[in-house]
């Protein structure tokens, strides 16, 4: 006979209780009496309702499962960073358990969902887009959740200094003579980082002595849903040229690079480029983007740490927000302003 794996109707039959109850013991919900409670995780265990790994996490009340939520994987530093809390989580012996949410605020919803009913011990969000709802449901349930490289003031987050990366971008090309420095961003960043890292920049150019113009700043709408990307020299075209531009991520920065090389430009000869992230990428010898490189190993060790700190229940209520250093890598992508 073919083997047939056990339903939650089976465990309902065997413990005697509706599949409502098994339901609401499996995922810690509702009222339930110890004695019922017991019975249902003993039918569970003895049909093997779940892998036993599982079964016995229902009875610690948590599993050996980290959630994380990613934004979009073809940002190449999220994965990036999305590798390196797997790798960190697994030395600490949790695996994780990965949901994409393509930075639609619905899907977010959705797949955090998706990650409680499978019980995960806590939850790494790369991206959040500020779902105040969402939030309180969290914050109400008591799941543990760290911000990584990106900001929520009511969870602990873990994120560059992104005002600090901002001066390193606008002081190394002041430093090369440059005056006319565009930014750009677009909707697949984070709102929160996107907000912070245009402040920064303003900031930046004010006391570095430069204008600021806001002709000169590039909002994006993301390619249409990220589909194709945003022709940004379409934009230079109706204010001018800039002699360099500082972009809110390396993608975005790969990507002027090569619209300007296919309309003739020439990158760092006719304008200067800077990204932010520096993600692997950046560093190939083809690229050679000069960028503001976030310390991806430091983010992913302290989400990891503060996370885990609070699945044990070691940390005080008060939330904790951690700030961590930039770091400029020059590259071929700048160079001192044309004479």
């Amino acid at each position: 006979m073919p083997y047939r794996r056990p339903t939650i109707i089976d465990v309902a039959s065997l413990s005697g209780v509706s599949k409502a109850t098994v339901s609401n013991v499996v995922r810690g919900k509702g009222s339930v009496s110890p004695a019922t409670r017991t019975r249902v995780l003993t039918a569970i265990e003895t049909l093997g309702y779940r892998p036993n790994a599982s079964a016995r996490s229902l009875v610690r009340q948590r599993t050996d499962v980290l959630g994380l939520v990613a934004g979009n994987l073809g940002n190449a530093f999220e994965a990036d960073l999305l590798e390196r809390i797997e790798q960190v989580a697994s030395e600490r012996r949790f695996t994780t358990l990965v949901c994409t949410t393509s930075r639609n605020p619905e899907d977010e919803s959705t797949k955090v969902e998706t990650l409680l009913e499978h019980r995960v011990a806590g939850i790494a969000m790369l991206q959040f887009s500020g779902d105040r709802q969402l939030m309180a449901q969290l914050v109400t349930e008591h799941v543990p959740v760290v911000m990584a490289s990106c900001w929520d003031d009511h969870a602990d987050c873990v994120a560059v200094d992104d005002a600090a990366g901002l001066e390193l971008a606008v002081g190394h090309l002041a430093d090369l003579g440059h005056r006319r420095i565009a930014y750009l961003t677009d909707e697949r960043v984070e709102s929160t980082t996107r907000r912070i890292r245009l402040e920064g920049f303003h900031r930046a150019l004010l006391r570095h002595g430069l204008e600021f113009h806001p002709d000169w700043v590039i909002h994006g709408n993301g390619g249409q849903g990220g589909d194709q990307p945003d022709d940004f020299v379409e934009f230079f075209d109706r204010v001018g040229l800039p002699e360099a531009v500082v972009a809110t991520n390396d993608n975005i920065a790969i990507t002027l690079i090569e619209q300007l090389e296919s309309r003739g430009w020439r990158v760092p000869d006719d304008v200067s480029v800077v990204g932010f992230d520096g993600s692997r990428v950046a560093g190939l010898h083809r690229i050679g983007l000069t960028t503001i490189a976030q310390p991806v190993e430091q983010l992913a060790r302290f989400t990891v740490e503060l996370l885990l700190d609070r699945v044990a229940g070691e940390t005080p209520s008060e939330r904790r927000h951690v700030r961590l250093e930039p770091t400029l890598i020059v590259r071929t992508s700048t160079a001192a302003a044309a004479k």
